[in-house]
């Protein structure tokens, strides 16, 4: 029982005398946020932030049918990102993200459809 009490206490000690420091630090060398800046990653670089990406994946056995798009110029993002719901609807979100901030608009395709009472219900 003693020997149990002693290894716990060595665990102990050892787990307290791990360095602990900060995990993430933004980058060195010189490079770091604009005078006036935010400090936000994006700023480290000083380079403009401009790209466009896409995806989609469709499973019709799974029931699976979602996908995401995104283009961004310097501050400003649009985007459309949509999702299959249980019902049979598909959601489609179109988006604006700027310093005005994140600024959705939700709209629904197709006819919700519901299992007939007393069936099986969604399947998950």
């Amino acid at each position: 029982m003693i020997s149990k009490v002693v290894l716990l206490a060595m665990m102990l000690v050892r787990v307290q005398s791990v360095p602990q420091g900060p995990a993430y630090l933004p980058p060195s060398g010189g490079v770091g946020p604009r005078p006036g800046g935010t400090g936000h990653p994006d700023e480290w670089a000083g380079d403009p932030v401009n790209y466009e990406y896409s995806y989609e994946v469709q499973d019709a056995a799974a029931g699976l049918d979602f996908g995401h798009r995104e283009m961004r110029k310097d501050d400003e993002a649009k985007g459309s990102y949509h999702v299959l719901l249980p019902d049979g609807r598909t959601q489609i979100v179109d988006y604006v993200a700027d310093a005005g901030g994140y600024r959705p608009m939700i709209r629904y395709e197709g006819t919700a459809t519901y299992p007939a009472p007393g069936g099986e219900g969604y399947k998950y």
